[in-house]
């Protein structure tokens, strides 16, 4: 957005520029402008040798894509990325790592967790599911016997391949093998992993497509999996809601130590890459350090938010700005309660078929 760009210019000429000396030219497009797979704006920058040196909010499935056409710089040609890597989650960084290399670093992260309606769970008397199977055992029968529903992880979305990631890897299991030149799907984690994801739907009645927020408002869907833009919608949009919901990890699997796996996928968001025409790569790995760094992330979503309100929430990859922005005190333990357990599945080349596959056996159950 215009406001976003306006605000990160002020903070470049405030303070990037001055300590470094680095001017900078900003040029604002939309976000479909700046992806792989497609003709637009970026590619054809890159095909007529006039390519920006960075570029800023690129989805997460297209630093790779860059990669495989040698159109991105590896950043870990440069000697410090070992500690600038350290700001962020290492499962965030997966969908960026292409044959040893990793060809951007993490802007946004989302996060996956349970919401539940705080009053309707107490006048139900249902505790919050840590597991699956209390879930199936304890929760599920006490919302249908009173007519209510539970919302699925990926019903908001409509992409099964997210709901079922969080079986997956809760499971065991992978989408790719190690080398990352096959599919894993064909393992026994995987099939069980598919059977329990698909019986939500064939065993246990759970909706296949549903809008989780209406439904949470009116109270007949007062418990299901969302991500950070649910969290905003219910923090903006549901002023009658003020503290009658709130949020818990999502549930998990046992293990054999008593621990409980709560591995789970959270897309959806955006990085930062150098591009490999760039005649300053030194100047605009600075640039890319300066970004990301804890005391910009953290001043930019303070004053994002100032500017813009609530519903402008700046969701940081950052993990020390992200705790500094002005989360609700019992909700951002949460969150970084289910941190640990995130896990993006890395992008490989025709890696679309797992998705379609996915949801073509999916829709087949």
């Amino acid at each position: 957005g215009r406001e976003w760009a306006e605000l990160m210019k002020e903070l470049i000429d405030a303070d990037f520029t001055p300590k470094t000396g680095i001017n900078v030219k900003m040029n604002v497009l939309p976000s479909s402008q700046l992806e792989a797979g497609s003709i637009n704006v970026l590619m054809l920058s890159i095909i007529s040798g006039k390519a920006p040196d960075v570029a800023i909010g690129v989805s997460s499935q297209s630093p790779v894509e860059f990669a495989i056409r040698e159109a991105v710089l590896d950043l870990t040609q440069f000697e410090d990325f070992p500690t600038v890597k350290e700001r962020f989650l290492p499962g965030i960084i997966t969908p960026y790592e292409y044959l040893g290399g990793v060809y951007a670093l993490p802007e946004t992260m989302n996060f996956t967790v349970l919401f539940y309606r705080k009053d309707i769970m107490s006048e139900l008397g249902l505790p919050i599911p840590e597991t699956w199977d209390e879930l199936y055992n304890y929760v599920l029968p006490v919302l249908y016997q009173n007519h209510m529903e539970f919302s699925p992880p990926m019903v908001n979305t409509g992409n099964p391949m997210e709901g079922y990631a969080a079986f997956l890897y809760q499971h065991g299991g992978e989408f790719y093998t190690q080398d990352r030149m096959k599919s894993a799907l064909d393992t026994p984690e995987a099939y069980r992993a598919f059977k329990e994801f698909t019986e939500l739907f064939t065993n246990y009645g759970i909706p296949v497509e549903a809008n989780f927020f209406n439904r949470m408002r009116t109270g007949v869907m007062p418990m299901g999996i969302g991500d950070f833009s649910l969290y905003i919608k219910l923090s903006v949009a549901a002023p009658e809601l003020l503290g009658r919901w709130g949020i818990a990890p999502i549930p998990g699997h046992r293990r054999e130590d008593g621990t409980i796996d709560r591995s789970t996928m959270s897309p959806g968001a955006q990085a930062i890459m150098i591009m490999s025409q760039t005649e300053m790569p030194e100047e605009s790995w600075e640039f890319v350090k300066w970004w990301t760094s804890a005391e910009v992330q953290a001043d930019f979503g303070k004053e994002i938010e100032a500017l813009m309100g609530p519903q402008a929430r700046w969701n940081t990859a950052n993990l020390e700005a992200f705790k500094q922005l002005p989360w609700h005190r019992d909700d951002i333990k949460v969150i970084e309660a289910q941190w640990p357990w995130i896990k993006e599945p890395p992008v490989v080349l025709g890696g679309y078929f797992t998705s379609r596959h996915i949801k073509n056996a999916y829709t087949r159950v």
